[in-house]
């Protein structure tokens, strides 16, 4: 099943003193894969800027723009239309576990299977305990699902509990987090199986009971993709994947490549920042 979905991403800067000038750096729009199609995709800067558009390291979709006049408020709107669910319907079978003990696996998915800052996962009993249930799967795709099922069972989500500066193994410990918690958490298990994984950037339809055409309020999201062959999406947020309810905007070893967006000013006050996500199912 396919679905065609409009997304608005709006964040807005407010500064106490005016700023005397500011650069930034977005990752709010999404590209065409095999996963999606997009129709359309704009991005609106207020004050106007002259917007730079290219493809990051990890093929992100990246717009960057500077602001020379002084502003008090700094808008970045992010519109999109975007045909969702358009992948294959079978998938590869999944390679064995030996063929995850090649060297020449590793080396091509070396950057994927390294561990970084936010995904370590630490030494505790309960953590080697988790990895010697996964080895027993019989796939490693099966080992990748359990994964998402372990910590989407183990860790509650709530709002504020962490920061983006939380690692997987903060998260662990206080068993709490957001989406981007949970995805550096199964990469983290994922990494440790030998599986390479990757963190996903992007945006979710959440409202099962939303009409077509229906206004709803939305977020930013992450998930996760390792490789079995292919790169299989998992949300340990969610548990269950349903592809058209999902939008690609980037991809990454964590939230470090892929943060939405990032800048600095000039200026001597303050700043806030308000973020607002809008989604419509349009067919």
């Amino acid at each position: 099943m396919t679905w065609i979905l409009s997304i608005e991403h709006t964040s807005r800067y407010r500064y106490s003193e005016p700023s005397g000038g500011s650069f930034n750096e977005a990752r709010m729009l999404p590209q065409s894969d095999r996963s999606q199609f997009v129709l359309q995709r704009h991005l609106i800067v207020t004050p106007s800027a002259h917007v730079l558009e290219y493809q990051d390291y990890w093929g992100t979709l990246t717009h960057v723009f500077e602001v020379h006049q002084p502003h008090h408020e700094l808008s970045i709107i992010a519109r999109s239309q975007v045909q969702t669910g358009t992948g294959p319907l079978t998938e590869p079978e999944s390679p064995s576990w030996l063929h995850y003990r090649d060297p020449v696996f590793d080396d091509a998915f070396a950057e994927y299977l390294d561990p970084t800052d936010k995904t370590l996962i630490g030494n505790t009993d309960e953590v080697l305990s988790a990895l010697d249930l996964l080895r027993c799967s019989a796939t490693p795709r099966d080992a990748a699902q359990g994964a998402s099922d372990l910590v989407h069972e183990r860790l509650t989500y709530e709002v504020g509990s962490t920061a983006v500066s939380t690692s997987a193994t903060e998260a662990w410990s206080i068993r709490k987090g957001v989406c981007q918690d949970f995805a550096h958490l199964c990469i983290g298990f994922l990494r440790r199986l030998g599986i390479p994984a990757r963190y996903v950037s992007g945006y979710y339809y959440p409202d099962q009971e939303a009409s077509i055409g229906e206004l709803i309020d939305a977020e930013s999201h992450a998930w996760v993709e390792a490789w079995v062959g292919s790169w299989l999406p998992l949300d340990p947020t969610n548990r269950e994947v349903e592809p058209e309810r999902y939008v690609v905007v980037g991809r990454g070893r964590d939230y470090s490549d892929v943060p939405p967006l990032v800048g600095i000013y000039s200026g001597i006050g303050s700043s806030t920042m308000e973020v607002h996500v809008g989604v419509v199912r349009q067919s």
